[in-house]
């Protein structure tokens, strides 16, 4: 929950005490509209050739064009593979869950999931969702793009 906490400063998704605001990890991966409505991934469709990539890769691998246009990508997908992970890396709590995602626009996309271990399987549809994916040394989440089953 975001909010004040008994010091005056702010509190984070997980409870935890920040002194900095958040931040956005890669803005250029993932749009939150100001206008509240859904956020969503940002595909790049390179113009020439028209193949869409997530993330941007420059030049397009197929043609060398440099030219792409960000197309929103699909919201739900499919879980194709999933893990747990128990020892993690710094400024990540742990337990956490990593999957790849398959969407309906054929691409797949390594993704942090959101929900408890042990809970996925492969072959579940998923959604996208935003949430803090690690916090700063100074101790401020850092906000990306994660999945979560369909409620």
């Amino acid at each position: 929950m975001q909010g004040v906490g008994e010091r005056g400063w702010e509190v984070g998704m997980d409870d935890i005490p920040v002194k900095a605001a958040p931040t956005l990890f890669h803005p250029d991966l993932l749009e939150i509209p100001d206008d509240g409505s859904p956020p969503y991934l940002k595909g790049h469709r390179c113009r020439q050739c028209g193949q869409l990539d997530f993330p941007k890769l420059s030049p397009c691998p197929s043609c060398w064009g440099e030219e792409f246009d960000v197309v929103p990508l699909s919201r739900k997908g499919v879980l194709y593979s999933v893990t747990d992970v128990y020892i993690g890396q710094a400024g990540m709590k742990t337990p956490y869950i990593f999957g790849y995602v398959d969407l309906p626009e054929n691409l797949r996309l390594l993704c942090q999931m959101e929900g408890a271990p042990g809970t996925f399987c492969c072959d579940e549809v998923v959604e996208l969702t935003v949430g803090t994916i690690r916090t700063t040394t100074e101790g401020a989440p850092v906000i990306s793009y994660k999945f979560k089953k369909v409620a």
